[in-house]
């Protein structure tokens, strides 16, 4: 199988592309026209198709020969207008590309915020509540993700696209080890929100072999799937973790829950009272914001699991020891 992989480049991309060779596919890599790739290694099995999905033009030719796309690219940093243009508009001019070839595999990353976390209530399947009317009290990478599934969604309809969609947790490994979802680290205080709750976690590698393996298995079209790793670790030992391989030692803050989201309704009428409700608190001061990060929710992947047979590869013992070990140990070579 030949694979289109949009954000191929990224954390989550150059694993997949990984992956799928380990696998016998071919890999078309679709990467901004500046993007360096020399640090990846990667080989001539992988072919590098260079345009930009907001302004590039001709975005047809990217999909000659493929079997499949896997959509992985999302912006996640800069402001809110780059982040929802080259999310959301991006997408959109891709899949219209899309629509004018005979290819009509679609395998789309999305994500566990596009859940309404306010209206959610202890474990949460694909068929939980969707933020809807809250969206724009989320921030610009929660609000972008949102708005890129709904065009997802709608395109494949209009199209008559084979889409799998998932949602993964919060995704770390080497290169993205310290989670927000676990808390804040302020100089030598770090912030454990929640410390018994288990985090939604999915390590890099083990997403990146659901993805291949959605992208293989054809009773995955037309399903949606949340990708966790089992039940996620607990806040408290993936801070201890994390503090212990990185060296980063201080204090351990543990903040109850309900406590730290008193304390942000507390923040938001002080803000209103001050400012005449023209003040900008930072997004963790937001209680929805607060929330679509710490609430205790549990995310369940029995629809993966009972659909397509699949569990994790990697337990997390092994995947600490990927994230913070030897990172020659676990370099594939092409």
């Amino acid at each position: 199988m030949r694979v289109l992989i949009t954000g191929a480049n990224g954390f989550l991309g150059r694993h997949t592309v990984d992956r799928l060779l380990q696998r016998g596919h071919q890999v078309r890599a679709f990467v901004r026209p500046a993007a360096r790739l020399e640090h990846l290694g990667w080989s001539a099995a992988v072919e590098v198709f260079r345009a930009d999905l907001r302004v590039g033009q001709d975005l047809a030719q990217a999909f000659s020969g493929v079997d499949a796309l896997i959509h992985l690219a999302a912006c996640v940093s800069g402001d809110e207008d780059t982040q929802f243009s080259s999310s959301v508009i991006g997408t959109e001019r891709l899949l219209d590309a899309m629509a004018t070839t005979p290819v009509k595999r679609l395998v789309y990353a999305s994500s566990v915020v596009v859940y309404d976390w306010s209206r959610a209530r202890g474990e949460v399947d694909v068929e939980g509540p969707l933020a809807d009317k809250i969206i724009y009290q989320r921030d610009g990478y929660d609000v972008a993700k949102l708005w890129q599934e709904r065009v997802v969604q709608r395109r494949t309809r209009d199209h008559g696209l084979d889409l799998t969609v998932l949602r993964p947790g919060f995704i770390w490994g080497r290169g993205n080890e310290y989670l927000y979802g676990i808390g804040r680290s302020i100089g030598p205080l770090h912030l454990v929100v929640g410390p018994l709750n288990n985090l939604p976690t999915t390590h890099v590698e083990n997403c990146a072999d659901c993805f291949v393996e959605a992208t293989e298995n054809p009773r995955a079209i037309g399903q949606t799937f949340n990708v966790i790793d089992g039940d996620g670790e607990l806040n408290a030992r993936y801070m201890w973790e994390w503090m212990r391989r990185t060296g980063s030692w201080g204090i351990p803050v543990p903040i109850p829950y309900l406590l730290g989201l008193g304390f942000t309704h507390l923040a938001r009428r002080t803000s209103k009272l001050i400012f005449a409700g023209k003040g900008k608190l930072p997004g963790i001061l937001v209680p929805t914001q607060f929330e679509a990060q710490f609430k205790p929710l549990r995310f369940s992947d029995r629809r993966l699991r009972e659909v397509l047979g699949w569990s994790p590869p990697l337990s997390f013992s092994e995947c600490i020891e990927r994230t913070y070990g030897d990172a020659a140990a676990d370099t594939v070579t092409h």
